[in-house]
């Protein structure tokens, strides 16, 4: 019996899968389209790790101090040393006032500071020959009280004798003389009354030409004063802007003429009141300024004011009203910046600024205890 055998089984054909892309739709799409997914989810990983940790405003802008200048005297003026934009240095002259007015005025007062002292010197004089006559009537009422005394001795020893010891015309001759010796002496302590009253007049009357002295050397000191601010000076270092005045031209007292802009340069950033939460003094700001986009500047956290902007208002928000809607208010906060950087020479008041503060350190001063 023969065996069969049957064929090797042939393995099944593989059919192999095509991927079949839509019509219309590219491979470089569905890579933007992976790569935008990518970015996305970075953000928002960045954000949640990252933002909670920086506070941005972009309502901020430079502030410094401005010192105008006005001259405490009137006049014209004869010299201006200054123009805009100039750099002074402090005390340099900036103008000169005509001085001719006020140079006589000081004149004026010296001759009456002369005339003063030596109208003391009158009064002191008058005081020592005062003291001399009061010591004369002294003199002369202690002499006048001894005659008087002796002459009524004489009397009383006369009437004792009766008129068997002396005359009556003796008795009564004794008796004349012993009335004009009391006299006498009554006149002598009136003119010693008299002359210490004089004398007490003379040392008033030094009291008086020294406090007239006084007055003269104060209007002295005070011509003197106005002949000085004849010159008007810079009180600090700075820049000259805003001037409005001209040689020849007649300014007054406390009339604005220019002002003074020092260096020093801070920020006054407006945050949002749910910004404050985890801000602190001293933490690390980094600011950008519109003018200087590719300059970064370095500051820390200052101060915060003590209240809203609004509140400062010269008409501040009632809110005591029916129509009431809560307003997220904004507190200007005072950054400054770190010394030494390059640019800041560069920064003028009233630029706009960014400002990013770093919140991350929380170690610092609340700046809402501020």
């Amino acid at each position: 019996m023969s065996t069969i055998t049957q064929p090797p089984s042939l393995p099944e054909p593989q059919v192999q899968e095509l991927v079949v892309i839509p019509k219309g739709r590219h491979p470089w799409t569905v890579l933007i389209a992976i790569i935008l997914v990518v970015i996305i989810v970075a953000a928002v990983v960045s954000f949640f790790v990252y933002g909670g940790n920086q506070q941005s405003t972009n309502d901020a802008y430079i502030e410094g101090r401005i010192i105008r200048i006005s001259p405490k005297v009137s006049g014209q003026v004869i010299a201006l040393h200054v123009d805009d934009n100039d750099v002074v240095k402090a005390g340099e002259v900036l103008l000169e006032i005509d001085p001719v007015d006020y140079q006589a005025k000081l004149d004026q007062a010296a001759a009456a500071v002369l005339a003063a002292q030596s109208a003391v010197e009158q009064a002191k004089a008058v005081v020592l020959q005062s003291d001399a006559n009061v010591g004369e009537a002294q003199a002369a009422a202690r002499a006048a009280d001894t005659e008087a005394k002796r002459r009524a001795s004489d009397y009383r020893r006369y009437a004792a004798m009766g008129t068997d010891g002396v005359s009556e015309q003796e008795l009564e001759t004794a008796k004349d003389a012993a009335d004009a010796a009391n006299d006498q002496r009554e006149a002598a302590d009136k003119k010693f009354v008299a002359a210490g009253a004089a004398l007490n007049v003379a040392k008033t009357n030094v009291g008086t030409a020294q406090a007239q002295v006084t007055a003269a050397q104060a209007q002295l000191r005070f011509a003197q004063l106005q002949l000085q601010y004849t010159k008007v000076l810079a009180p600090e270092s700075g820049m000259v802007t805003k001037k409005n005045v001209e040689s020849g031209a007649y300014v007054g007292t406390a009339q604005p003429l220019m002002a003074i802009v020092p260096d020093e340069r801070w920020v006054i950033a407006n945050f949002k009141e749910v910004q404050l939460q985890r801000m602190r003094i001293g933490q690390p700001v980094e600011v950008r300024v519109d003018s200087l986009p590719d300059t970064k500047f370095r500051a820390h956290v200052q101060s915060m004011q003590s209240g809203t902007g609004s509140r400062f208002e010269l008409l501040p928000p009632e809110n005591a009203t029916g129509n009431w809607v809560k307003v997220v208010q904004r507190l200007p906060v005072k950054i400054v910046f770190e010394p030494g950087q390059p640019g800041l020479d560069r920064l003028a008041q009233g630029m706009s600024v960014e400002v990013t503060v770093e919140t991350r350190d929380q170690s610092g001063e609340s700046a809402e205890a501020r």
